[in-house]
């Protein structure tokens, strides 16, 4: 397991998936030394760390309809589509409680993604001192542009990780880790289409405008880091864990049959293919 990194992709609600497959690690007592994520991959993996089986599927599967979590009508109000409040106070310290201490006492390497406003390029974190400095990174990494506010967090601006490097492999590479499992919440063949508004959020963003340049690039972003993937996993540098089955569940999703089962489909995915990572973990075979 030396020098394996687990890196974990976002995707809002698509994340029941990836918490079905980690809850499949927590049974197998497979913990990886480094952990990187983004968005709903960050919040996934912290729970990862912290040994907390079906935490995530409790916070995102039996509280997923519940009002304060998404609310179209909270968005139409000129406010947040998702409850951060909500999701970064209320469940983690009340409804579902967060391990604090599990986590501070840790021995894994746990690294969230956010995107820096000012420089528009990754600004990645390890270091979380308190509880209050993780629920700022955590909350900066799923801020997502236009439904939720920005982050100021040690003098810098942060939102969303996924729009600078929503896949971050290149995070684990350059901590030196020689091989990678990677978790995606999109099926394989997936392409990421530019985003519409391009002069809309170079207005909503004026006084930021390498963020707004950002956004406007952050298909060619994700698609690129795709291509590394695949070059990953030809070289048998990478081991690829993603839907095998077409995804019926969208990043706003608040059908809680369909989350409960996207968990499973995680679940089951790499139970199917469980041989095949101790494997490639193990450095044996092709």
């Amino acid at each position: 397991m030396e020098q394996t990194g687990l890196v974990l992709e976002g995707g809002g609600m698509r994340g029941a998936y990836t918490a079905g497959v980690l809850d499949f690690f927590l049974d197998k007592n497979l913990h990886f030394p480094y952990v990187v994520g983004t968005s709903a991959g960050a919040c996934n993996g912290g729970s990862y760390v912290a040994r907390q089986r079906e935490r995530n599927y409790k916070a995102m599967v039996e509280y997923g309809d519940h009002p304060e979590y998404i609310s179209y009508k909270r968005m139409l109000t000129g406010k947040q589509l998702f409850g951060m409040d909500f999701i970064f106070d209320t469940l983690p310290n009340s409804l579902v409680p967060f391990d604090y201490e599990a986590f501070m006492n840790r021995s894994t390497t746990f690294v969230v993604g956010t995107t820096d406003m000012v420089s528009g390029k990754p600004l990645y974190h390890q270091e979380f001192p308190d509880r209050s400095s993780l629920l700022q990174v955590m909350r900066a990494a799923s801020s997502l542009p236009l439904i939720a506010p920005s982050i100021t967090y040690l003098g810098n601006e942060l939102m969303d990780g996924s729009i600078s490097d929503p896949i971050p492999i290149k995070q684990s590479i350059q901590s030196g880790n020689k091989k990678h499992v990677i978790v995606l919440t999109r099926n394989e063949g997936y392409i990421k289409s530019k985003m519409r508004g391009d002069w809309y959020f170079q207005r909503k963003y004026k006084k930021f405008p390498k963020f707004a340049d950002a956004l406007k690039k952050r298909h060619q972003i994700y698609n690129k880091t795709l291509q590394t993937i695949q070059k990953l996993e030809s070289n048998h540098e990478a081991f690829v864990i993603r839907p095998l089955e077409r995804l019926k569940v969208s990043r706003i999703e608040r059908n809680t049959e369909k989350l409960h089962q996207l968990y499973i489909q995680g679940y089951d995915d790499i139970r199917s293919r469980y041989d095949e990572l101790v494997n490639f973990i193990q450095g044996r075979g092709k």
